[in-house]
């Protein structure tokens, strides 16, 4: 059965020359290269694509790893000793192919590949070689021990979809200028920007010039006009002829798959006079904007052109030129009116503007509203050229007979900028800034913009407002929401892209200053436009942005090779989407409780967050405003559920914490305090005791439905003011305290005169509605030697109290002999306070005065007001005893309380 050849080409080897030595790791990428070397031990990664390499050498152990789909085309392999290519077992991801009929592959030695390989001539294969896959070959020669192992695992019928496009299909022009082609792979109807191969066109460049394909305007002709190469999946040549006529056009590519494409265009015709449009290129408008076009009445002069210039004579000269055949380009559809010397030309109509040559040179005013490549033709069917007499010196031949003269005028219109509209977040003004204005949006959350692409206006571009380094157009306004749009400026696959590009600069709008943070924009930020969007716009309902602020929203495009004017519009305000407390601690004063009153510590930090839970570190820069204050709870944690348990108004500090540090609020206080009931001036009533747990919440707002109000994430804790009522939430601390109310209480003594009397300790706190022992304390402080005294029997007593400095209790008592009182006389009554706080008790009316020990302020490093207690009927104080010196009878040791004048308080006379 004989089966078709398949397409392959005749390529000239070209790049560079690569020597990879041994026991080096070396990726290659796709493209051109004179030859590769592989030596030694050397590893070289092939990233997948298409190779075009004149010679391949594998040396040695080299080792060659495939990485994804390659094709690599040779003209000769040579791979000897134990040199490994594509060493896995996916033979589908290796194509060889040898091309031109001298084409070589030698494999010898050990070595092992995985591939499919195809020659269009010879394939050797010697000593113990093994290839996993298949072999194609003209010819195929095996001696020694190789193998073909069949593995047609990677053979199918390709998925993807190729064609090759030629732009424009038609064009003319003059034999002294070059015409631009276009030649594009696509793959599955989009350019294929990793396709890598060798374009082959025709008609072929011809040695004298008179056909030519060049790779730039100006540049000299290819030497051959197969094998061109094609990177990215697109290149431009320009074809030249000096022959008058039309030229058809024919190319071919292979594809990675080895499928060869054609295509064809034309024709592409060549006049030896006619109208030059500016200065033989095509001329870039705005849509919209008023414009003139340059027309030349030019004659070929060998290559170059040059102007007719007794068209129109050196003091002007009217002439009448019919434009008509206007044709949408890309896209090859359109509707609006092509406007030239002030008339409206249709698709299928003509103008017949008046111009006025000076020496072969007019220009026509021109205005096209909407974008698009189009073009249109010009005709003076009545010049003819001049008819040179032998010898004449005063006129030129402009090459034989040729009547009339004829140009095609391409124009590139754009887009001026993009309306940015229907700016909305449930309906929002998206006007407010960091210190001012409304809520637009949580920051994180999504929200919706329309973008339209419109004609050029009288406002000028501004400078530079969004900080990005370009001009720009603030283009929110109803004015450009309601500007015409430009309808043609939509994609058409292989054929042209409608692009809209979006970003921010690299700093908010707002707030402004050192430290602020551009943020991220997230959602679909690149888009090309539909034929739909194009008329109505494009909506947007994805738009994030992770900061605070405002930001500065820019729309940009490339199109057609021009610039679009970028159209920016100033959103905001974001705000934090929640608070988050991201540590937090609450700690008793005296390891598991903490007396009413009694300073103990807490601390927390919270972030303002996105909805992505990512800080927004903008926070801190906003206006004080706009800044959510953070207040402190405390509820009673034993209460019975929906009880009231707010204890927040027994808190100490009143604190609104608003000092933001970008994201970060933190909180810090160790003089905190649950403060005692206040019953009346300077007495307290005992309850409790409590465990108490606090929380955050934001200081409540009026305003939240158009500032825009921040709350945290979660807030379990429940605060209920009364009982049954809808509670405040609030997000809970952790840790807690076990608020107690205490009290210390000195016991009466009475002793023998002359011998220290114990006076006992202890520390007390109100439990079930009576005050039992606070076993739990071993920290609260006492001082003999830091006390009031006040004689009742004496005013003038030289008794004292006295310990051994500072003495902590142990569970909840002191020691016996840890607080003492001596240097009484016989029969002699003295109260005795501790000086706990610096405030002197007052004597009840009729009583001695109280005096001070006069040795410090109070016991302890600090003084212990949680300790006071109304004793005496005369508010809360220091607590106190009442000691008794008794008299020394013998051995008796009975202290006769009852003997007459012992006791004052029994006995009064």
């Amino acid at each position: 059965m004989m089966v078709e050849k398949p397409a392959f080409v005749d390529f000239i080897p070209s790049g560079d020359r690569i020597s990879i030595g041994s026991d080096k790791v070396t990726t290659l990428p796709p493209g051109y290269y004179q030859s590769v070397t592989i030596e030694g031990n050397a590893t070289v990664d092939l990233t997948g694509g298409e190779y075009w390499i004149g010679e391949l050498n594998i040396t040695a152990s080299g080792h060659v790893n495939v990485n994804g789909e390659t094709v690599i085309n040779v003209i000769r392999f040579d791979i000897s000793g134990a040199g490994e290519l594509n060493h896995t077992d996916k033979p589908g991801n290796l194509l060889i192919v040898a091309h031109s009929d001298n084409a070589e592959i030698n494999l010898s030695g050990s070595g092992e590949f995985h591939a499919y390989v195809l020659s269009e001539n010879k394939v050797t294969m010697t000593g113990n070689t093994v290839i996993r896959g298949a072999v194609t070959a003209k010819e195929l020669n095996m001696s020694g021990s190789p193998k073909i192992i069949a593995n047609l695992s990677g053979c199918s019928t390709p998925n993807d979809n190729y064609e090759l496009v030629i732009a424009p299909n038609t064009a003319y022009g003059l034999t002294c200028e070059r015409i631009p082609v276009d030649f594009t792979v696509l793959k599955n109807g989009t350019i294929d920007t990793s396709f890598v191969g060798n374009l082959n066109v025709s008609p072929a460049s011809t040695s004298n010039g008179e056909v030519c394909w060049a790779a730039s305007k100006n540049g000299s002709c290819e030497a051959s006009s197969s094998a061109i190469s094609i990177n990215g999946g697109a290149v431009t040549l320009y074809l030249q002829s000096h022959l008058v006529g039309d030229i058809q056009v024919a190319a071919s590519v292979l594809t990675p798959g080895n499928q060869l494409l054609t295509a064809n265009a034309g024709p592409y015709r060549f006049a030896p006079y006619g109208f030059r449009i500016n200065s033989g290129t095509a001329k870039e408008l705005t849509a919209g904007k008023p414009d003139s076009l340059l027309i030349e009445a030019v004659a070929s002069k060998g290559a170059q052109c040059e102007v007719i210039e007794d068209y129109g004579k050196a003091d002007s000269e009217t002439k009448s030129l019919r434009f008509t055949g206007l044709d949408y380009i890309r896209p090859n559809t359109g509707t609006r009116p092509l406007l030239l010397n002030g008339q409206a030309m249709a698709e299928t109509g003509s103008v017949t503007a008046t111009l006025s040559f000076t020496q072969g040179r007019a220009t026509v005013p021109v205005q096209y509203n909407d974008a698009g490549e189009i073009s249109v033709e010009l005709v003076d069917n009545e010049w003819q050229p001049e008819d040179c007499p032998a010898g004449a010196t005063d006129c030129d031949d402009h090459q034989g007979d040729w009547s009339g003269l004829n140009g095609k005028a391409v124009l590139l219109s754009r887009p001026y900028t993009f309306a940015l509209c229907d700016i909305s977040k449930d309906e929002v003004d998206f006007s407010g800034t960091a210190s001012g204005g409304p809520g637009f949006a949580a920051a994180g959350d999504t929200f919706s913009v329309t973008f339209t692409p419109v004609i050029w206006t009288e406002d000028a571009v501004m400078p530079d407002q969004s900080g990005d380094g370009i001009h720009d157009i603030r283009t929110t306004t109803s004015a450009w929401c309601n500007q015409l749009t430009t309808p043609n400026y939509y994609s058409v696959s292989g054929l042209v892209t409608a692009p809209i590009q979006l970003s921010i600069p690299d700093k908010p709008a707002s707030p402004t200053g050192d430290g602020v943070s551009a943020g991220k924009l997230e959602g679909t930020l690149y888009h090309e436009f539909t034929r739909s969007e194009a008329a109505a716009g494009w909506t947007i309902n994805d738009l994030s942005w992770s900061e605070v602020g405002s930001l500065w929203l820019q729309a940009d495009a490339d199109y057609l090779g021009m610039t679009v004017d970028q159209g920016v519009g100033q959103l905001g305000r974001f705000y934090p989407a929640y608070f988050s407390i991201k540590e937090s601690a609450v700690s008793d004063a005296y390891g598991n409780f903490t007396y009413m009153g009694q300073p103990f510590s807490l601390s927390a930090r919270v972030e303002a967050q996105n909805t992505q839970n990512q800080p927004t570190q903008n926070y801190g820069y906003f206006a004080d405003d706009y800044k959510e204050s953070l207040q402190l709870r405390a509820v009673n944690a034993g209460a019975a559920r929906g009880d009231a348990n707010n204890l927040t108004s027994r808190l100490s500090e009143r604190l609104s914490y608003q000092n933001w540090d970008k994201a970060i609020q933190t909180i810090s206080t160790d003089t905190l305090a649950l403060l005692r009931v206040v019953s009346s001036a300077n007495v307290t009533e005992p309850d409790g005791p409590y465990p108490v747990d606090f929380g955050l919440v934001v200081e409540s707002r009026h305003d939240c439905a158009t500032r825009g109000c921040s709350d945290f994430s979660a807030k379990p804790l429940s605060v209920y003011e009364q009982d049954g009522a809808t509670p405040e939430t609030a997000a809970a601390l952790v840790g807690d305290i076990h608020a107690r109310y205490g009290r210390m209480r000195l016991e009466d003594a009475v002793g023998r005169e002359g011998e220290k009397i114990n006076i006992p300790v202890l520390l007390e706190y109100w439990n079930a509605g009576q005050f039992v022992t606070n076993g739990d304390d071993n920290d609260s402080v006492f001082n003999g030697q830091l006390y009031f005294k006040q004689g009742i029997t004496n005013p003038t007593t030289n008794a004292i109290t006295a310990s051994v400095g500072d003495i902590k209790v142990q569970d909840g008592r002191s020691t016996s002999g840890d607080l003492y009182a001596t240097e009484g006389i016989s029969s002699e009554q003295v109260r005795f306070w501790q000086k706990l706080v610096a405030d002197m008790p007052a004597a009840i009316t009729g009583e001695n005065p109280v005096t001070d020990s006069g040795s410090g302020t109070h016991a302890g490093s600090e003084s212990q007001p949680w300790l006071l207690y109304n004793w005496r009927g005369q508010g809360d104080e220091n607590p106190s005893a009442l000691v008794t010196f008794g008299v020394y009878r013998g051995n008796d040791r009975v202290i006769y309380r009852g003997e007459r004048h012992m006791n004052p308080s029994i006995h009064i006379n």
